[in-house]
Parts: structure tokens; sequence; C-alpha cells
């Protein structure tokens, strides 16, 4: 690990890239993210096999570009970059998380400066919450541009029988998404031949989750997670055109989400919410995302 004083802070807080993620580090990312989240619109079970899957290529498995900060042996801060896989444009962006104690002292800065200098893919930032004090403004100072405005959801599971198939019992289930994701989702083709594969690296994927209405070849995709501080179904991909289906394939992820105990619903969009809202979920924020372009 190579080591880099940050001179605003304690002089004992030292910066460092690494070049392996194992799961005794996943554990340390999680519980200091579960921490700094709590209370801000996108709090939610942050589990270290969320951290692996987020954070590590699901094709290659090659780990991140990581930069860690530590007081000692304690963690502060990290901050990530996920390489691009095919398909990709840009490589994801994760953090800088800094720990209550050491912020406002520009270990923020350093962190993402470290990860920045060791990447060289144009960067977009994961899901930044509006409701964040200074957020927008980090990134804005760093050299970044804002991408997109996000909405953040909340429903409650409601019992019920379901009206799709799950992906259970589908053959060829690697064709189906690949084609969903190609038509409906509007992502290139490198991108859809790989989806699948990187669905079923996360942790929280399961089959009977994956809702479809054959029809029409549309689908939905929910990830189901639990952990201490709470659990919930996350609305991950809806990939249908006419908003009859769409509103059919989320209302059948609310019966999931009670069929298996979960407590809440919860979905990300960039698109317009109306469905969502339709089918009984609320707004309780808006998040954005900053892209730091880059000659290749």
């Amino acid at each position: 690990m190579s080591v880099h004083r940050i001179g605003r802070i304690a002089s004992r807080v030292r910066v460092g890239l690494v070049d392996w993620l194992e799961d005794r580090l996943s554990e340390e990312l999680a519980a200091l993210a579960q921490r700094c989240i709590a209370g801000f619109s996108d709090d939610r079970p942050v589990s270290p096999s969320l951290v692996r899957s987020r954070l590590a290529n699901a094709l290659t498995g090659e780990p991140p570009v990581l930069a860690l900060a530590r007081d000692g042996r304690e963690l502060v801060g990290w901050c990530a970059v996920r390489r691009p896989e095919p398909g990709e444009r840009r490589a994801r962006l994760w953090g800088p998380v800094v720990a209550p104690s050491v912020r406002r002292a520009g270990l923020g800065t350093v962190l993402l400066d470290t990860v920045v200098d060791a990447a060289s893919w144009p960067l977009v930032t994961t899901d930044v919450p509006a409701d964040r004090e200074g957020a927008a403004d980090f990134f804005t100072r760093s050299g970044w541009r804002q991408l997109n405005t996000i909405t953040v959801l909340h429903g409650t599971p409601t019992k019920g029988g379901f009206e799709v198939v799950t992906a259970e019992g589908v053959e060829d289930l690697d064709t189906y998404v690949a084609a969903s994701a190609l038509r409906l989702g509007h992502h290139e083709p490198a991108f859809a031949e790989s989806t699948l594969l990187r669905w079923r690296d996360d942790a929280r994927f399961r089959l009977e989750n994956v809702l479809l209405d054959t029809a029409t070849g549309s689908l939905l995709l929910a990830l189901a997670q639990r952990n201490e501080v709470g659990s919930e179904l996350l609305l991950a991909e809806v990939w249908a055109g006419a908003p009859q289906v769409r509103r059919r394939l989320i209302t059948a992820a609310h019966t999931a989400a009670a069929a298996q105990h979960l407590a809440t619903v919860r979905a990300v969009t960039r698109q317009d919410p109306a469905d969502l809202v339709a089918c009984g979920m609320r707004i309780t924020g808006r998040c954005l995302t900053f892209t730091l372009p880059r000659e290749l």
C-alpha cells in the first residue's frame, strides 16, 4: 500500500492505494458506508456482499482502483473506481466515504484525487443525494459536471397474487435478458450479452425476483437484501414499453416483497417516475450523478 500523509488532519491518518478486495476489507468498507449514509435519502442496508458485487468486475473479477484512509488500524475513509466492463463507456466512482470524525479537513478531496490519478477512464459517480449538504459543490469544485437527476422512491409491500412469470421456470434466460436489455433497455449489445452474468454475481440476486412479461419481452429485476439495519426489495431495472406492462411488473414486485417478508420496496430511476407513483410508491428524495470526461 502506497502511503500519503494528510497535512490538514491528524498526522497519523494515511491514505494509500490497495490492489485487492478480500472479505475482511469488504466488511470494513460496508460498515463505514452504512454509518455515512444513515439518515439520508439513500439510507439502505449495506452488506459486504453488496460492496464486493458493486466494486469488483462481474465478468473478469478484477478488483477496483481502491484508496483507503486509516487512522492507525481504523478505516476512516475510502474511495473506489470499478473498472469498466464490456459495453460500459465509463468507469463507476464510489465515494469518497469519510467518517464523521475526520470530515471537513480535506480527506475526501485526497481520496478522490488518489483514485482519479490512478484511473485512466472517463468516470461517472454513483448516486449522490441532493439532500447531502455540500456534496454537489464538492464534485463541481473538483472539475466534475452534473450528468443526471435521479428520483428515489419507497413503497410498502402488498399481499396478493402474481400476474407475471418469474425467471425460475424460463428456458434460455440469457437470450431473453439480452434481448430485453437491447430492445427495451436500449443497452449496447456487449452490455446486453453480459447483463445476466453481472446480476448473478450480486448476492442479492434471486431468480424469483426477476419478473417477466413474456408476451412483450418485458422484464423487471428486483434485488432482495437483509441485514441488521433492515430489509428491502430494490427495483433495479424495469424494461417495458407500455405503461400498463410497467405497472403490472411494479405491482407484482410489491407482492413479491410481501411474500418474502421484506420491509420496504425501493426504486431509483432516471426516467419519469409516474408509473412507480401510480403503483403507490412515494418520492422520498432526489439524487444527482456527475461525470469526469476524459480523452482516451
